[in-house]
């Protein structure tokens, strides 16, 4: 059986309703996973499992929630998507294709994900490649002409045997929201998995709220709750012994260049500090989970 996760929290209404109909058109069985927000408009949960919590756990919690439920009730493959992805009638038909090529192949395969293109500036996202030294670099997947294997995919999109997944494990709790894909992934590659991205199913999706083009640098504009995340997960990344803490060490350069990049172009600049300065005190005390401003 197939099964997708959604998580959600207060999402764009029209685009959740969308996916869902495609993937219950497509005999996907979905379970909408909400971070205490509101469902109202979720009328059709004869189609569909919704589980409301009671306080927002994070998308890892609300991802694990998912997870559950679909083992529990016999899942073969789930696939994962966040709120703002949208994908057309024929996207679970190429993707799943596209795995079983991978699969029959004798492939060790871990997950597979599409291509995507962002909503608001229309570029594909880069393939992620993960070298000998732990490095991720990008490579231009826009025109690969089969599955293309890469060393990270993002979650939303991202289908999944259930067999892998037991096997590599759950989503990571601790991170909460920021790294939660990356560090699966790089916890798959560690056990001999690999990961490859589609050349047929392609998705748009939104990263961050919108995207400030430098030149030919884009920058994801995320809140300052967010890039709490972002900076402070680094530290706890730094302290998981399959993660390159080379890499690590650019993610901090490269967040550190992001944070000015916000701070020179966005409006709410003190609460941009002020979350730097909370990321990296809860960082260097381990601190995990949801932020405790206190």
């Amino acid at each position: 059986m197939n099964f997708a996760v959604i998580v959600t929290y207060n999402p764009n209404i029209d685009n959740v309703l969308s996916l869902l109909n495609i993937l219950t058109d497509n005999d996907f069985q979905c379970i909408v996973v909400d971070n205490n927000s509101n469902t109202s408009f979720l009328k059709n949960k004869n189609k569909y499992s919704v589980i409301n919590l009671e306080k927002n756990l994070g998308i890892a919690k609300a991802q694990n929630i998912g997870i559950n439920k679909a083992v529990r009730n016999g899942a073969d493959y789930i696939i994962f998507f966040d709120q703002d992805s949208t994908i057309d009638q024929s996207f679970l038909d190429k993707l799943t294709g596209d795995f079983l090529s991978v699969k029959k192949s004798g492939v060790k395969l871990a997950a597979i994900g599409p291509q995507f293109i962002d909503k608001e500036l229309g570029f594909y996202a880069p393939g992620l490649l993960v070298n000998r030294k732990g490095l991720i670099h990008k490579i231009d997947i826009s025109q690969i002409n089969e599955p293309k294997k890469v060393g990270v995919i993002i979650s939303s999109g991202s289908l999944v045997s259930t067999k892998a997944l037991i096997d590599i494990g759950f989503m990571n709790e601790d991170l909460f929201i920021d790294y939660v894909d990356t560090e699966w992934c790089l916890r798959a590659l560690n056990k001999g998995y690999k990961i490859y991205i589609s050349n047929n199913a392609l998705m748009y999706h939104s990263i961050g709220e919108k995207t400030v083009r430098l030149g030919s640098i884009n920058c994801p504009v995320h809140s300052p709750y967010r890039r709490y995340y972002r900076i402070r997960n680094l530290f706890l990344l730094w302290r998981m012994s399959h993660i390159s803490k080379l890499w690590i060490a650019n993610m901090f350069l490269n967040n550190f260049i992001a944070t000015c990049i916000l701070f020179a172009t966005q409006k709410n600049k003190i609460d941009y500090i002020k979350f730097l300065l909370l990321a990296v005190r809860d960082g260097l005390s381990n601190k995990k989970g949801i932020l405790n401003e206190n």
